[in-house]
């Protein structure tokens, strides 16, 4: 006897073919589409864990005027200084030291490895230094310089919003602790030097005037130049004399003899003239180490060596008010913008955003996986 299929089975047997069939002819869309789909879906609703933002806006700026040198990146946004100094900063929020320095403040490797967290955004627990710094610059600090306006802006990810505030005001703290101990430690330095210049010019231009007064004390002389200045006017004045008394003894001779009174008389007087003279002479040159012209040699190369050094002195004296000037002018400090905000809600993941972006993606590979399937059928038939 046959059995006959009733109205309602039959209805589940087509539904049940229809199904089957309909999973075959998409099981590739299924498989590349509708479950990475459902897995993301997932994943972002029942496991992603929230990430919170906490941002600051900060600038270097000096205390000093501006620099009247005129640059075209002046022109067009900020100084080379600017720029530099913010490049410096940057570098520094991002390094071992400020990490080291944030682990130490907040236990920031045990805050990230927490088993909250969900396994793609955790840091392992194994982790070296290494992976951990660049755990911290990809998932924790992210810092963005402003090339016009010459502004550092300082994002700080974490799972509480509390936290990511905390960290980013210490890094402000800290920041700013840096820019301080750099621009006065240049300050500081510059000063020493020209402050150490200072001294030892100071010192050079006393042992020049040490020697200079030893030499005056030992020959009891001045200013030999003006002695020997001196010495040569009273030789010329007594060798004026000398010729007005041989012309007079000439003219007496032509009407006295030689024996008479007064002819002797100016004779011993133009002999006095005469030891007088050859004394002056002795004064100025001689052989003698006391001689007017060598004192006055030596005397001048030890009043050159006080003028010179009374002249770097001096130079020097200028040169450390100036460094003074410049090195208040270099200093440098850290200006908050924005201070750092408590965000009220988790931005991060972007679970929208990203969800549409991955379906994208997944119909545009579905999309290719087709037409590389249709191409290698074509090809077999």
């Amino acid at each position: 006897m046959k059995k006959y299929l009733s109205s309602q089975q039959f209805q589940n047997w087509i539904a049940e073919i229809n199904k089957r069939n309909f999973l075959k002819n998409n099981f590739l869309f299924i498989v590349v589409v509708i479950l990475p789909f459902f897995i993301l879906t997932f994943y972002y609703l029942f496991i992603a864990s929230d990430k919170y933002l906490s941002e600051a806006k900060v600038v270097v700026k000096h205390t000093g005027p501006p620099s009247p040198t005129f640059t075209l990146s002046a022109f067009f946004g900020s100084s080379p200084a600017t720029r530099e100094d913010a490049m410096h900063l940057q570098e520094y929020i991002l390094s071992y030291d400020m990490l080291d320095y944030l682990d130490k403040k907040f236990n920031l490797k045990k805050i990230y490895q927490d088993r909250n967290i969900d396994f793609f955004q955790r840091l392992p627990s194994d982790a070296t230094h290494e992976e951990f710094l660049k755990y911290y610059r990809k998932y924790i600090v992210n810092v963005e310089f402003d090339d016009m306006s010459g502004i550092l802006t300082i994002k700080v990810y974490a799972f509480n919003p509390e936290l990511a505030k905390k960290i980013n005001e210490a890094i402000l703290e800290q920041s700013e602790r840096y820019i301080n101990a750099i621009s006065h430690k240049i300050a500081r330095e510059q000063m020493d030097f020209i402050e150490k210049e200072l001294l030892y010019a100071s010192q050079k231009m006393q042992t020049a005037k040490n020697k200079l007064i030893s030499f005056q004390d030992k020959y009891k002389i001045i200013d030999p130049t003006q002695e020997a200045q001196a010495a040569i006017l009273r030789k010329a004045q007594l060798e004026t004399q000398l010729a007005t008394l041989e012309a007079q003894l000439k003219t007496l001779l032509t009407y006295l003899s030689e024996e008479s009174f007064q002819v002797q008389a100016l004779k011993s007087q133009i002999k006095a003239l005469k030891d007088q003279i050859e004394v002056e002479k002795s004064k100025i040159a001689g052989g003698g180490d006391t001689k007017l012209n060598k004192i006055a040699a030596e005397y001048l190369n030890l009043k050159l060596d006080v003028d010179f050094s009374t002249d770097v002195y001096k130079a020097t004296l200028s040169a450390l008010e100036t460094t003074r000037v410049d090195a208040s002018r270099k200093l440098k400090n850290l200006v908050i913008i924005s201070s750092p905000n408590l965000p009220d809600e988790a931005l991060y993941p972007r679970k929208a955003y990203n969800l549409t972006l991955a379906t994208v993606l997944l119909l545009m590979f579905y999309g290719i996986l087709k037409i590389i399937i249709g191409i290698i059928k074509e090809h077999r038939i």
